[in-house]
C-alpha cells in the first residue's frame, strides 16, 4: 500500500472473488503495472478480465493514459453498475465482454491481465492467448500478472507468438512483461 488514504478508502470497495486478493493487494498490483506502462508508454491500452476495477481506477490515475479499454463480464457478485461507481470521475471505456475479444486485429499497443488466466484450463488457455495476440499490434506488449505457481501458463503466450522482455515475481504474484513478435519477421522465418 503505497498510502494511508489508499488503506482508509479500501472499505469503500468490494473485491472480485476470482482474483483472490485483497483491495490493497489489488491498488498494489495497479502501481507496479503503471510503472510498467509507464516505460512503454503506449497510446491504446486493455485490461482483460478487469473484474471490480480496481486496478483499472490505479492505472488510470497513474497513467493518464490516452485509451485504456477495460474488458469483464460482470455478474450478481458485482455489478457493472457498482464499476461505474468506483470509477465515477475518471475517464474510462467498460466493456461488457471477454472472448472472443470484440476488437479488430492489431488494435492495441498494450494489453494487460490480472489474475485472469490461471482460472482457464490449459487448451482453452492457448486458445486465449492467440486471441490476445491478434488483437495486439506488432511489436506491442502483454503484461501477464498471474500467481508465481502457475508460471509455465506463459508457454501458451510464447506459443502464440510473445516473446519475454522482463520477469519478476512480487509477493508471490509474478509479472511477465512480453513483446509481440512482428508477423512480417514471423513469417519470413518460417
Amino acid at each position: 500500500m503505497s498510502s494511508i488514504f489508499d488503506s482508509i478508502n479500501s472499505w469503500n470497495y468490494r473485491p472480485f472473488r476470482r482474483m483472490g486478493v485483497t483491495i490493497c493487494e489489488e491498488l498494489r498490483i495497479g502501481k507496479l503495472i503503471s510503472s510498467i506502462i509507464k516505460r512503454i508508454n503506449p497510446k491504446k491500452v486493455l485490461e482483460i478480465g478487469c473484474g471490480n476495477c480496481l486496478v483499472t481506477l490505479s492505472v488510470e490515475k497513474e497513467t493518464k493514459l490516452p485509451s485504456l479499454v477495460s474488458i469483464e463480464v460482470w455478474n450478481e457478485e458485482i455489478t457493472d453498475k457498482e464499476v461505474k461507481d468506483y470509477l465515477k470521475g475518471e475517464d474510462y471505456n467498460l466493456v461488457e465482454n471477454l472472448f472472443p475479444l470484440p476488437f479488430k486485429e492489431k488494435s492495441f499497443d498494450l494489453a494487460y491481465s490480472v489474475l485472469y488466466f490461471y482460472n482457464k484450463i490449459r487448451k482453452e488457455r492457448s486458445d486465449l492467448a492467440n486471441e490476445v495476440s491478434k488483437v495486439i499490434k506488432d511489436n506491442g506488449y502483454f503484461i501477464l500478472i498471474e500467481p508465481e505457481i502457475v508460471r509455465n501458463m506463459r508457454k501458451d503466450f510464447f506459443n502464440a507468438g510473445f516473446s519475454e522482455v522482463e520477469y519478476h515475481v512480487d509477493q508471490g504474484i509474478f509479472f511477465s512483461l512480453m513483446k509481440k513478435v512482428d508477423t512480417n519477421i514471423q513469417r519470413s522465418i518460417t
